[in-house]
């Protein structure tokens, strides 16, 4: 019993992550909400190995129905190695429009960012979650999906200035990407994810609990070899 505690307090602690190499992803639903052209945006709900996750989509040009499941690469987005080689938008440059007027390019790791930055910013009570998804959508590429779709784009470039001025903000570490194994090209594939990963004081905490609820457990054994 100490040993199996002790295993899993190092695996929690040694890292934020919940996920890791290749994991199996099934999607459950949208939450409803939908963006100014009909299309159902983020949060969604899934399942990543079993597990309840929140899921926020990053890829307008490919699709998943409800209660599809498949298998993606998890990478985490403080990898910049891996997001170059292992997810669909890693080595993308996007040249976007600043707030001052001008424009600036950004590399796939900074578009994720920016991304992962956006999705700390859904609100289910707020009525410009749309906007926030078709900026997320619109970072790489603004006329992604089929001909006969409109947008996504959003009516306001306020959450592009914002992702802009805050991705650095982030702690990149705590974010996943979801993209589905050997389908890394930009259509013909199951949607990319974003997933938010526990905070590293979160992780700590429950490891902390685990130590101690294994010293309870030790000294009880060693009192009482018979338990």
């Amino acid at each position: 019993m100490k040993a199996t505690l002790f295993m899993l307090v190092c695996g929690f602690t040694a890292t934020g992550s919940l996920f890791a190499g290749t994991a199996t992803v099934t999607f459950t639903g949208p939450n409803g909400q939908q963006d100014s052209y009909g299309n159902y945006i983020s949060p969604y709900y899934g399942t990543v190995n079993g597990s309840n996750a929140t899921l926020y989509c990053d890829d307008f040009a490919n699709y998943v129905t409800d209660g599809e499941t498949w298998t993606a690469n998890v990478t985490n987005l403080a990898d910049s190695a891996e997001v170059l080689t292992q997810t669909r938008y890693g080595g993308l440059d996007q040249t976007l429009q600043t707030q001052g007027g001008g424009t600036q390019s950004y590399d796939g790791q900074q578009l994720y960012e920016m991304a992962a930055y956006l999705s700390t910013q859904f609100d289910s009570n707020a009525t410009d979650d749309g906007n926030i998804q078709d900026t997320i959508w619109d970072l790489f590429n603004p006329n992604a999906g089929n001909s006969s779709e409109p947008g996504p784009i959003p009516s306001t470039e306020a959450y592009l200035y914002a992702a802009e001025q805050n991705y650095g903000s982030i702690n990149a570490a705590n974010f996943e990407i979801l993209t589905q194994v050997n389908n890394p090209g930009l259509t013909g594939g199951i949607q990319e994810f974003i997933v938010a990963t526990p905070e590293p004081s979160s992780m700590l905490m429950l490891g902390c609990g685990l130590m101690f609820v294994s010293a309870i457990v030790y000294r009880r054994r060693k009192a009482n070899p018979n338990i």
